[in-house]
Protein backbone atom coordinates (compact mmCIF):
# COMPACT_ATOMS: atom_id res chain seq x y z
CA UNK A 1 0.00 0.00 0.00
CA UNK A 2 2.92 2.16 0.56
CA UNK A 3 4.03 1.88 -2.81
CA UNK A 4 0.65 2.10 -4.11
CA UNK A 5 0.14 5.53 -2.37
CA UNK A 6 3.59 6.89 -3.27
CA UNK A 7 3.25 5.98 -7.29
CA UNK A 8 -0.13 8.01 -6.81
CA UNK A 9 1.72 10.97 -5.74
CA UNK A 10 4.23 10.57 -7.89
CA UNK A 11 2.59 10.55 -11.57
CA UNK A 12 -1.07 12.08 -10.47
CA UNK A 13 0.15 15.33 -9.90
CA UNK A 14 2.72 15.47 -13.62
CA UNK A 15 -0.53 14.05 -15.29
CA UNK A 16 -2.69 17.00 -14.11
CA UNK A 17 0.17 19.16 -14.61
CA UNK A 18 0.43 18.26 -18.17
CA UNK A 19 -3.35 18.62 -18.67
CA UNK A 20 -3.45 21.50 -16.78
CA UNK A 21 -1.20 23.10 -19.39
CA UNK A 22 -3.33 22.01 -22.09
CA UNK A 23 -6.45 23.91 -20.61
CA UNK A 24 -4.43 27.04 -20.16
CA UNK A 25 -3.73 27.51 -23.35
CA UNK A 26 -6.45 26.46 -24.62
CA UNK A 27 -8.13 29.77 -22.76
CA UNK A 28 -6.31 32.01 -23.77
CA UNK A 29 -6.26 31.61 -27.47
CA UNK A 30 -10.34 30.39 -26.66
CA UNK A 31 -10.52 27.03 -27.54
CA UNK A 32 -13.31 25.37 -26.18
CA UNK A 33 -12.26 22.59 -23.93
CA UNK A 34 -15.47 20.44 -23.29
CA UNK A 35 -14.21 18.61 -19.85
CA UNK A 36 -11.15 18.42 -17.76
CA UNK A 37 -11.11 15.39 -15.66
CA UNK A 38 -9.38 15.30 -12.37
CA UNK A 39 -8.91 11.10 -12.76
CA UNK A 40 -9.51 8.50 -15.20
CA UNK A 41 -13.43 6.71 -15.08
CA UNK A 42 -17.76 7.55 -14.87
CA UNK A 43 -17.37 11.35 -12.82
CA UNK A 44 -17.69 11.04 -9.04
CA UNK A 45 -18.38 14.67 -9.00
CA UNK A 46 -18.47 17.16 -11.47
CA UNK A 47 -19.39 21.15 -11.81
CA UNK A 48 -19.38 23.06 -14.79
CA UNK A 49 -18.36 26.74 -15.03
CA UNK A 50 -18.78 28.21 -18.77
CA UNK A 51 -18.64 25.66 -21.18
CA UNK A 52 -15.85 23.41 -19.43
CA UNK A 53 -17.14 20.97 -17.15
CA UNK A 54 -14.65 20.20 -14.27
CA UNK A 55 -15.00 16.12 -12.57
CA UNK A 56 -13.51 13.93 -10.13
CA UNK A 57 -13.30 10.35 -11.96
CA UNK A 58 -12.24 7.67 -9.20
CA UNK A 59 -8.80 6.34 -10.48
CA UNK A 60 -6.40 9.58 -9.85
CA UNK A 61 -3.54 8.76 -12.04
CA UNK A 62 -3.73 12.15 -13.46
CA UNK A 63 -6.23 13.37 -15.99
CA UNK A 64 -7.47 14.94 -19.33
CA UNK A 65 -8.63 17.44 -21.24
CA UNK A 66 -10.77 17.25 -24.11
CA UNK A 67 -10.90 19.81 -26.70
CA UNK A 68 -13.38 20.38 -29.54
CA UNK A 69 -11.84 19.74 -32.85
CA UNK A 70 -8.79 17.49 -31.25
CA UNK A 71 -9.98 14.13 -32.50
CA UNK A 72 -10.40 13.20 -36.07
CA UNK A 73 -13.43 13.00 -37.14
CA UNK A 74 -15.21 14.52 -34.29
CA UNK A 75 -18.54 16.39 -35.14
CA UNK A 76 -17.97 20.17 -34.35
CA UNK A 77 -21.79 22.13 -33.76
CA UNK A 78 -21.57 25.17 -36.33
CA UNK A 79 -22.53 27.40 -33.69
CA UNK A 80 -18.73 26.40 -32.36
CA UNK A 81 -17.04 26.09 -35.64
CA UNK A 82 -15.43 29.04 -34.90
CA UNK A 83 -13.89 27.50 -31.07
CA UNK A 84 -12.66 24.06 -32.78
CA UNK A 85 -8.62 23.63 -31.99
CA UNK A 86 -8.85 23.09 -35.82
CA UNK A 87 -10.14 26.20 -36.62
CA UNK A 88 -7.55 28.12 -35.23
CA UNK A 89 -4.24 29.93 -36.94
CA UNK A 90 -1.20 27.50 -36.60
CA UNK A 91 0.40 29.16 -34.12
CA UNK A 92 -2.57 28.73 -31.85
CA UNK A 93 -3.01 24.93 -32.12
CA UNK A 94 0.93 24.61 -32.01
CA UNK A 95 0.72 27.02 -28.54
CA UNK A 96 -2.16 24.33 -27.13
CA UNK A 97 -0.80 21.39 -28.10
CA UNK A 98 2.96 22.35 -26.66
CA UNK A 99 1.57 23.77 -23.78
CA UNK A 100 1.18 20.21 -21.94
CA UNK A 101 4.86 19.29 -22.46
CA UNK A 102 6.28 23.02 -21.63
CA UNK A 103 4.22 22.64 -18.06
CA UNK A 104 6.37 19.44 -17.40
CA UNK A 105 9.62 21.02 -18.25
CA UNK A 106 8.78 23.87 -16.38
CA UNK A 107 7.73 22.60 -13.29
CA UNK A 108 11.01 20.67 -11.87
CA UNK A 109 11.90 24.30 -11.72
CA UNK A 110 9.26 25.07 -9.03
CA UNK A 111 10.26 21.70 -7.46
CA UNK A 112 14.10 21.95 -7.60
CA UNK A 113 13.71 25.81 -6.20
CA UNK A 114 11.67 23.92 -3.14
CA UNK A 115 14.04 21.57 -2.95
CA UNK A 116 16.69 24.29 -2.37
CA UNK A 117 14.85 26.86 -0.63
CA UNK A 118 13.44 24.32 2.39
CA UNK A 119 15.06 20.69 2.46
CA UNK A 120 18.39 21.23 1.53
CA UNK A 121 21.25 22.15 3.80
CA UNK A 122 20.99 25.77 4.69
CA UNK A 123 24.82 26.05 4.99
CA UNK A 124 26.80 25.05 1.99
CA UNK A 125 31.18 24.58 2.30
CA UNK A 126 32.81 27.75 1.65
CA UNK A 127 35.58 28.61 -1.19
CA UNK A 128 38.34 27.29 1.20
CA UNK A 129 41.78 25.80 -0.61
CA UNK A 130 42.40 22.98 2.04
CA UNK A 131 44.93 21.23 0.05
CA UNK A 132 46.85 22.61 -3.24
CA UNK A 133 47.96 19.70 -5.76
CA UNK A 134 51.37 19.86 -7.27
CA UNK A 135 52.05 21.36 -10.99
CA UNK A 136 48.60 22.50 -11.78
CA UNK A 137 47.16 25.70 -12.19
CA UNK A 138 46.73 26.44 -8.79
CA UNK A 139 50.43 25.41 -7.79
CA UNK A 140 52.01 27.63 -10.68
CA UNK A 141 49.69 30.50 -9.11
CA UNK A 142 51.28 30.29 -6.12
CA UNK A 143 47.37 29.63 -4.24
CA UNK A 144 48.10 28.13 -0.52
CA UNK A 145 46.23 25.92 1.72
CA UNK A 146 43.73 27.87 3.74
CA UNK A 147 43.59 30.77 0.60
CA UNK A 148 39.53 31.95 0.23
CA UNK A 149 38.27 32.35 -3.41
CA UNK A 150 36.02 35.14 -3.07
CA UNK A 151 35.62 36.56 -6.86
CA UNK A 152 35.83 35.27 -9.89
CA UNK A 153 36.62 37.88 -12.56
CA UNK A 154 34.58 40.32 -10.49
CA UNK A 155 31.67 38.34 -9.42
CA UNK A 156 31.17 36.95 -6.38
CA UNK A 157 31.73 33.13 -5.26
CA UNK A 158 29.39 32.24 -2.81
CA UNK A 159 30.15 28.60 -2.24
CA UNK A 160 32.76 25.89 -3.66
CA UNK A 161 30.45 24.62 -6.17
CA UNK A 162 29.48 28.26 -7.30
CA UNK A 163 33.55 28.40 -7.88
CA UNK A 164 34.19 24.95 -8.71
CA UNK A 165 31.10 25.65 -11.64
CA UNK A 166 33.15 28.40 -12.99
CA UNK A 167 36.59 26.99 -13.25
CA UNK A 168 35.00 24.03 -15.25
CA UNK A 169 33.30 26.04 -17.72
CA UNK A 170 37.07 27.66 -18.46
CA UNK A 171 39.13 25.38 -19.40
CA UNK A 172 42.38 26.91 -21.00
CA UNK A 173 40.89 30.92 -20.29
CA UNK A 174 42.71 33.12 -18.32
CA UNK A 175 40.54 33.94 -15.04
CA UNK A 176 41.48 36.57 -12.46
CA UNK A 177 41.17 35.49 -8.98
CA UNK A 178 40.62 37.56 -6.22
CA UNK A 179 41.93 35.79 -2.74
CA UNK A 180 41.96 36.20 1.02
CA UNK A 181 44.80 35.32 2.72
CA UNK A 182 45.67 36.31 6.19
CA UNK A 183 42.79 39.46 6.35
CA UNK A 184 44.34 41.17 3.15
CA UNK A 185 42.86 40.34 0.07
CA UNK A 186 45.24 40.08 -3.46
CA UNK A 187 44.69 38.86 -6.91
CA UNK A 188 45.66 36.09 -8.91
CA UNK A 189 45.77 35.32 -12.59
CA UNK A 190 45.19 31.48 -13.80
CA UNK A 191 44.47 29.46 -16.14
CA UNK A 192 42.38 26.00 -15.75
CA UNK A 193 44.19 23.45 -16.92
CA UNK A 194 41.81 21.58 -19.44
CA UNK A 195 40.35 18.43 -18.94
CA UNK A 196 37.90 15.39 -20.00
CA UNK A 197 35.51 14.31 -18.02
CA UNK A 198 32.46 12.06 -18.35
CA UNK A 199 29.36 12.13 -17.58
CA UNK A 200 27.21 9.52 -16.16
CA UNK A 201 26.39 8.80 -19.59
CA UNK A 202 30.09 7.95 -20.82
CA UNK A 203 29.72 11.32 -22.76
CA UNK A 204 33.42 13.26 -22.64
CA UNK A 205 33.70 17.03 -22.35
CA UNK A 206 36.68 19.32 -21.65
CA UNK A 207 36.48 21.43 -18.11
CA UNK A 208 38.82 23.44 -16.50
CA UNK A 209 40.51 22.50 -13.25
CA UNK A 210 41.99 24.65 -10.77
CA UNK A 211 43.91 21.55 -9.01
CA UNK A 212 42.61 22.61 -5.16
CA UNK A 213 40.85 20.13 -2.75
CA UNK A 214 38.73 21.10 -0.18
CA UNK A 215 40.38 18.63 2.07
CA UNK A 216 42.69 19.52 5.04
CA UNK A 217 44.40 16.69 5.17
CA UNK A 218 45.54 15.30 8.71
CA UNK A 219 49.80 15.05 9.54
CA UNK A 220 49.00 11.31 9.10
CA UNK A 221 52.07 9.45 7.91
CA UNK A 222 53.77 6.45 6.31
CA UNK A 223 57.18 5.01 7.10
CA UNK A 224 58.61 2.72 4.47
CA UNK A 225 62.51 2.77 5.07
CA UNK A 226 62.65 0.47 8.29
CA UNK A 227 66.21 1.45 8.98
CA UNK A 228 64.65 5.17 9.44
CA UNK A 229 64.74 6.80 13.12
CA UNK A 230 60.74 6.67 12.51
CA UNK A 231 61.01 2.55 11.95
CA UNK A 232 63.03 2.18 14.56
CA UNK A 233 61.36 4.50 17.12
CA UNK A 234 58.32 2.32 16.45
CA UNK A 235 55.97 4.68 14.19
CA UNK A 236 53.97 3.46 11.52
CA UNK A 237 52.34 4.08 8.41
CA UNK A 238 48.68 5.03 9.56
CA UNK A 239 49.70 7.19 12.31
CA UNK A 240 49.21 10.30 13.19
CA UNK A 241 51.59 13.19 14.72
CA UNK A 242 49.88 15.54 16.72
CA UNK A 243 52.81 17.71 17.76
CA UNK A 244 55.76 18.11 17.03
CA UNK A 245 58.39 19.80 19.94
CA UNK A 246 55.35 20.93 21.91
CA UNK A 247 54.01 22.77 18.82
CA UNK A 248 50.44 21.25 17.59
CA UNK A 249 50.04 20.33 14.25
CA UNK A 250 47.62 20.56 11.88
CA UNK A 251 47.68 19.37 8.57
CA UNK A 252 50.37 17.44 6.67
CA UNK A 253 51.35 20.62 5.03
CA UNK A 254 52.54 22.01 8.44
CA UNK A 255 53.93 18.49 9.83
CA UNK A 256 56.05 18.83 6.42
CA UNK A 257 57.31 22.38 7.23
CA UNK A 258 57.47 21.54 10.54
CA UNK A 259 60.22 18.84 10.14
CA UNK A 260 62.02 21.04 7.15
CA UNK A 261 62.96 23.93 9.75
CA UNK A 262 64.22 20.78 12.15
CA UNK A 263 67.40 20.40 10.84
CA UNK A 264 69.27 17.82 12.17
CA UNK A 265 68.22 18.36 15.95
CA UNK A 266 66.27 16.07 17.98
CA UNK A 267 62.56 16.28 17.24
CA UNK A 268 60.30 15.14 19.54
CA UNK A 269 56.77 14.13 18.66
CA UNK A 270 53.17 12.98 20.10
CA UNK A 271 51.50 10.80 17.87
CA UNK A 272 47.92 9.11 17.33
CA UNK A 273 47.52 5.07 16.37
CA UNK A 274 44.58 3.60 15.67
CA UNK A 275 43.33 0.43 17.52
CA UNK A 276 40.13 -1.85 16.38
CA UNK A 277 38.38 -2.17 19.84
CA UNK A 278 35.13 -4.65 20.16
CA UNK A 279 32.66 -3.50 22.65
CA UNK A 280 29.09 -4.11 23.37
CA UNK A 281 28.17 -2.34 20.79
CA UNK A 282 30.19 -3.37 17.77
CA UNK A 283 33.54 -2.78 17.01
CA UNK A 284 35.10 0.57 16.48
CA UNK A 285 38.81 2.80 16.52
CA UNK A 286 40.45 3.66 19.39
CA UNK A 287 43.24 6.34 19.77
CA UNK A 288 46.13 5.70 21.86
CA UNK A 289 48.22 8.20 22.10
CA UNK A 290 52.29 7.78 22.32
CA UNK A 291 55.66 10.22 22.04
CA UNK A 292 58.62 9.57 20.35
CA UNK A 293 62.03 11.04 19.96
CA UNK A 294 63.77 11.05 16.19
CA UNK A 295 67.39 12.19 15.30
CA UNK A 296 67.38 12.80 11.95
CA UNK A 297 70.06 10.96 10.22
CA UNK A 298 71.30 10.79 6.35
CA UNK A 299 69.35 8.33 3.84
CA UNK A 300 70.23 6.85 0.62
CA UNK A 301 70.38 10.24 -1.13
CA UNK A 302 72.62 12.06 1.75
CA UNK A 303 69.67 13.90 2.84
CA UNK A 304 69.18 14.20 6.02
CA UNK A 305 65.54 12.49 7.19
CA UNK A 306 63.47 10.85 10.18
CA UNK A 307 61.60 8.48 7.93
CA UNK A 308 58.44 10.36 8.08
CA UNK A 309 56.45 10.80 4.65
CA UNK A 310 52.66 11.54 3.57
CA UNK A 311 50.19 8.42 4.05
CA UNK A 312 48.73 10.11 1.12
CA UNK A 313 50.30 7.78 -1.49
CA UNK A 314 50.62 4.94 1.13
CA UNK A 315 48.22 1.75 0.51
CA UNK A 316 45.58 1.36 2.91
CA UNK A 317 44.18 -1.92 2.03
CA UNK A 318 43.35 -3.34 -0.85
CA UNK A 319 40.03 -5.62 -2.26
CA UNK A 320 40.00 -9.24 -2.79
CA UNK A 321 40.04 -9.94 -5.95
CA UNK A 322 40.62 -6.57 -7.17
CA UNK A 323 42.86 -5.42 -10.46
CA UNK A 324 45.68 -4.17 -7.81
CA UNK A 325 45.43 -7.05 -5.63
CA UNK A 326 46.14 -9.20 -8.75
CA UNK A 327 49.04 -6.83 -9.91
CA UNK A 328 50.82 -7.72 -6.85
CA UNK A 329 50.12 -4.58 -4.70
CA UNK A 330 49.54 -5.01 -0.82
CA UNK A 331 48.85 -2.95 2.20
CA UNK A 332 51.59 -0.85 3.28
CA UNK A 333 52.72 -0.21 0.43
CA UNK A 334 53.79 3.27 -1.43
CA UNK A 335 53.00 3.90 -4.69
CA UNK A 336 55.98 5.96 -6.34
CA UNK A 337 54.75 7.11 -10.16
CA UNK A 338 52.27 6.19 -13.06
CA UNK A 339 53.21 5.75 -16.68
CA UNK A 340 57.05 7.57 -15.19
CA UNK A 341 55.57 10.29 -13.51
CA UNK A 342 55.93 10.76 -10.37
CA UNK A 343 53.54 12.31 -7.41
CA UNK A 344 52.78 13.02 -3.79
CA UNK A 345 48.92 13.17 -3.43
CA UNK A 346 46.58 10.54 -4.65
CA UNK A 347 44.39 12.43 -6.16
CA UNK A 348 46.83 12.49 -9.07
CA UNK A 349 46.65 8.79 -9.73
CA UNK A 350 42.83 8.82 -9.09
CA UNK A 351 42.69 11.50 -12.21
CA UNK A 352 44.92 9.22 -14.42
CA UNK A 353 43.38 6.35 -13.92
CA UNK A 354 39.77 8.21 -14.59
CA UNK A 355 41.31 9.26 -17.73
CA UNK A 356 43.25 6.29 -19.02
CA UNK A 357 39.85 4.02 -18.18
CA UNK A 358 40.59 0.55 -19.19
CA UNK A 359 43.58 0.94 -20.85
CA UNK A 360 46.87 -0.57 -18.49
CA UNK A 361 49.26 1.79 -16.56
CA UNK A 362 52.84 1.58 -15.26
CA UNK A 363 53.00 2.05 -11.27
CA UNK A 364 56.20 2.05 -9.34
CA UNK A 365 55.29 0.36 -6.69
CA UNK A 366 57.95 0.10 -3.15
CA UNK A 367 56.95 -1.95 0.11
CA UNK A 368 58.22 -1.73 3.38
CA UNK A 369 61.99 -2.42 3.75
CA UNK A 370 62.38 -2.62 -0.14
CA UNK A 371 65.33 -0.29 -1.24
CA UNK A 372 64.68 -0.54 -4.90
CA UNK A 373 60.89 0.04 -5.74
CA UNK A 374 59.65 -2.34 -8.25
CA UNK A 375 57.27 -1.55 -11.67
CA UNK A 376 53.44 -3.27 -12.03
CA UNK A 377 51.12 -3.03 -14.52
CA UNK A 378 47.46 -3.13 -14.11
CA UNK A 379 44.26 -2.07 -15.87
CA UNK A 380 40.98 -1.18 -14.01
CA UNK A 381 38.10 -3.53 -14.57
CA UNK A 382 34.53 -2.51 -15.24
CA UNK A 383 32.01 -3.84 -12.42
CA UNK A 384 28.36 -3.45 -12.66
CA UNK A 385 26.38 -2.70 -9.36
CA UNK A 386 22.89 -2.01 -8.25
CA UNK A 387 21.23 1.35 -6.71
CA UNK A 388 18.63 1.64 -4.61
CA UNK A 389 16.12 1.44 -7.48
CA UNK A 390 17.21 -1.63 -8.76
CA UNK A 391 19.17 0.32 -11.57
CA UNK A 392 22.31 -1.57 -12.96
CA UNK A 393 25.52 0.98 -13.00
CA UNK A 394 28.80 0.65 -14.12
CA UNK A 395 31.75 1.82 -12.42
CA UNK A 396 35.72 1.21 -13.18
CA UNK A 397 37.24 -0.93 -10.39
CA UNK A 398 40.83 -0.43 -9.21
CA UNK A 399 40.79 -1.84 -5.91
CA UNK A 400 43.10 -0.03 -4.03
CA UNK A 401 42.06 2.82 -1.35
CA UNK A 402 44.96 5.10 0.70
CA UNK A 403 45.11 6.70 3.53
CA UNK A 404 43.15 9.59 3.90
CA UNK A 405 42.25 10.58 6.83
CA UNK A 406 40.91 14.83 6.40
CA UNK A 407 38.91 17.47 7.77
CA UNK A 408 37.00 20.08 6.05
CA UNK A 409 36.27 23.55 6.39
CA UNK A 410 33.11 24.38 8.44
CA UNK A 411 30.07 25.05 5.91
CA UNK A 412 28.43 28.69 6.08
CA UNK A 413 25.18 30.13 6.06
CA UNK A 414 23.77 30.69 2.38
CA UNK A 415 24.06 34.25 0.79
CA UNK A 416 21.10 35.02 -0.74
CA UNK A 417 18.96 31.59 0.40
CA UNK A 418 16.13 32.68 -2.43
CA UNK A 419 18.27 33.66 -5.37
CA UNK A 420 20.68 31.27 -4.65
CA UNK A 421 17.83 28.31 -4.77
CA UNK A 422 15.96 29.37 -7.52
CA UNK A 423 19.42 29.72 -9.94
CA UNK A 424 20.49 26.57 -8.43
CA UNK A 425 16.87 25.16 -9.87
CA UNK A 426 16.74 27.08 -12.74
CA UNK A 427 20.83 24.94 -13.30
CA UNK A 428 19.73 21.53 -12.38
CA UNK A 429 16.55 21.78 -14.76
CA UNK A 430 18.94 22.88 -17.54
CA UNK A 431 21.71 19.85 -16.59
CA UNK A 432 18.75 17.34 -16.32
CA UNK A 433 17.11 18.15 -19.73
CA UNK A 434 20.76 18.47 -21.29
CA UNK A 435 21.20 14.54 -20.13
CA UNK A 436 17.96 13.51 -21.35
CA UNK A 437 18.42 15.40 -24.76
CA UNK A 438 21.66 13.13 -24.73
CA UNK A 439 20.43 10.36 -23.59
CA UNK A 440 17.42 10.54 -26.24
CA UNK A 441 20.13 10.77 -29.17
CA UNK A 442 21.63 8.21 -27.91
CA UNK A 443 19.42 5.62 -28.13
CA UNK A 444 18.28 6.97 -31.98
CA UNK A 445 21.68 6.16 -32.54
CA UNK A 446 22.04 2.52 -31.11
CA UNK A 447 24.24 3.98 -28.64
CA UNK A 448 21.94 2.51 -25.71
CA UNK A 449 19.82 -0.42 -25.97
CA UNK A 450 15.90 -0.48 -25.49
CA UNK A 451 17.01 -2.37 -22.74
CA UNK A 452 17.36 0.74 -20.45
CA UNK A 453 13.32 1.81 -21.14
CA UNK A 454 11.32 1.30 -17.98
CA UNK A 455 7.49 1.78 -17.57
CA UNK A 456 4.68 2.08 -14.65
CA UNK A 457 6.06 -1.51 -13.38
CA UNK A 458 9.48 -0.07 -12.55
CA UNK A 459 7.70 3.28 -11.67
CA UNK A 460 5.99 1.81 -9.11
CA UNK A 461 8.92 0.00 -6.92
CA UNK A 462 10.98 3.48 -7.95
CA UNK A 463 8.16 5.60 -6.04
CA UNK A 464 7.88 3.72 -3.35
CA UNK A 465 11.70 3.39 -2.68
CA UNK A 466 12.14 7.42 -3.00
CA UNK A 467 9.23 8.16 -0.15
CA UNK A 468 11.22 5.77 1.74
CA UNK A 469 13.96 8.24 1.22
CA UNK A 470 12.50 10.84 2.42
CA UNK A 471 10.20 13.85 1.16
CA UNK A 472 13.56 15.90 -0.71
CA UNK A 473 14.45 12.54 -2.55
CA UNK A 474 10.82 12.34 -3.66
CA UNK A 475 10.69 15.67 -4.89
CA UNK A 476 14.10 15.23 -6.79
CA UNK A 477 12.39 11.77 -8.23
CA UNK A 478 8.79 13.50 -9.40
CA UNK A 479 11.45 16.61 -11.20
CA UNK A 480 13.15 14.26 -13.00
CA UNK A 481 9.80 12.33 -14.05
CA UNK A 482 8.25 15.39 -15.55
CA UNK A 483 11.48 15.99 -17.39
CA UNK A 484 11.13 12.66 -18.91
CA UNK A 485 6.97 12.95 -19.59
CA UNK A 486 7.90 16.04 -20.90
CA UNK A 487 10.09 15.07 -23.52
CA UNK A 488 8.27 11.68 -24.29
CA UNK A 489 5.21 13.79 -25.26
CA UNK A 490 7.34 15.64 -27.65
CA UNK A 491 8.36 12.88 -29.64
CA UNK A 492 6.81 13.11 -33.01
CA UNK A 493 4.76 9.85 -32.99
CA UNK A 494 1.05 10.21 -33.60
CA UNK A 495 -1.09 10.35 -30.77
CA UNK A 496 1.32 12.25 -28.68
CA UNK A 497 1.65 15.87 -28.50
CA UNK A 498 4.68 15.69 -30.28
CA UNK A 499 3.29 13.92 -33.08
CA UNK A 500 0.62 16.57 -33.13
CA UNK A 501 3.19 19.07 -33.74
CA UNK A 502 4.52 17.03 -36.70
CA UNK A 503 1.62 17.26 -38.04
CA UNK A 504 1.09 20.99 -37.93
CA UNK A 505 4.90 21.60 -38.85
CA UNK A 506 3.72 19.34 -42.25
CA UNK A 507 0.47 21.83 -42.83
CA UNK A 508 2.89 24.64 -42.46
CA UNK A 509 5.38 23.21 -45.50
CA UNK A 510 2.28 22.20 -47.73
CA UNK A 511 0.54 24.67 -46.90
CA UNK A 512 -2.71 22.51 -46.23
CA UNK A 513 -3.40 19.82 -43.52
CA UNK A 514 -2.87 15.99 -43.88
CA UNK A 515 -5.95 14.42 -45.54
CA UNK A 516 -8.03 12.39 -42.84
CA UNK A 517 -7.10 9.09 -44.49
CA UNK A 518 -3.34 9.57 -43.79
CA UNK A 519 -4.06 10.84 -40.45
CA UNK A 520 -5.51 7.92 -39.22
CA UNK A 521 -3.46 5.66 -40.28
CA UNK A 522 -0.90 7.87 -38.71
CA UNK A 523 -2.76 7.66 -35.09
CA UNK A 524 -2.58 3.79 -35.59
CA UNK A 525 0.83 3.23 -36.70
CA UNK A 526 1.36 5.88 -33.47
CA UNK A 527 -0.43 3.23 -31.20
CA UNK A 528 0.97 0.67 -32.50
CA UNK A 529 4.55 2.18 -31.77
CA UNK A 530 3.39 2.50 -28.43
CA UNK A 531 2.26 -0.17 -27.29
CA UNK A 532 5.36 -1.76 -28.37
CA UNK A 533 7.19 0.05 -26.55
CA UNK A 534 5.15 -0.23 -23.02
CA UNK A 535 5.46 -3.61 -23.41
CA UNK A 536 9.12 -3.66 -24.07
CA UNK A 537 9.58 -1.60 -21.40
CA UNK A 538 6.77 -3.43 -18.93
CA UNK A 539 9.50 -6.65 -19.80
CA UNK A 540 12.35 -4.76 -18.80
CA UNK A 541 10.70 -4.03 -15.59
CA UNK A 542 9.10 -7.44 -14.93
CA UNK A 543 13.17 -9.03 -15.26
CA UNK A 544 14.95 -6.12 -13.18
CA UNK A 545 12.15 -5.82 -10.16
CA UNK A 546 10.29 -9.44 -10.13
CA UNK A 547 12.95 -11.87 -11.42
Amino acid sequence: MGNFWAFILLIGPLIFIHELGHLIAAKLVDVKATRFSLGFGPPLARLRLGDTEYCVAPIPLGGYVRLLGLTPGEHIPPADADRALTAKPLWARMFVLGAGPAANLLLPILLYFLYFLTLAPTAVPPAVIGTVVDDTAADQAELQQGDRIVAIDGEDVRSWRDMSKRIAEAPGQELRLQIERDGERIDRVVTPQKAMHRNPLGVATPIGRLGVLRRFYAPQIGVIDADSPAYTEGLRTGDVITSINGEPVRTIEELERMLDVTGDGLVRLTYLRAESVTGPFGSYLYYESAHAQLLPRKDDDGLLSTGLLPANAFIRAVDPGSPAEQAGIVAGDRVLAIDGVAFAKWEYLREVLYSKQQTAVTLSIQSVGQRRPRTVEVAQALRTWRDIYKQDRESLWFGAQSYEKWTLAPPEPIRGRFTYALASAVEETGSVIAMIWTTLGQMLTFERGIDELSSVVGLFDVAGTAADQGIDEFLILMALLSINLGFVNLLPIPILDGGHLLFFIIEAIRRKPLGQRAREISFAVGLLVILLLLLIAARNDIVRYWL
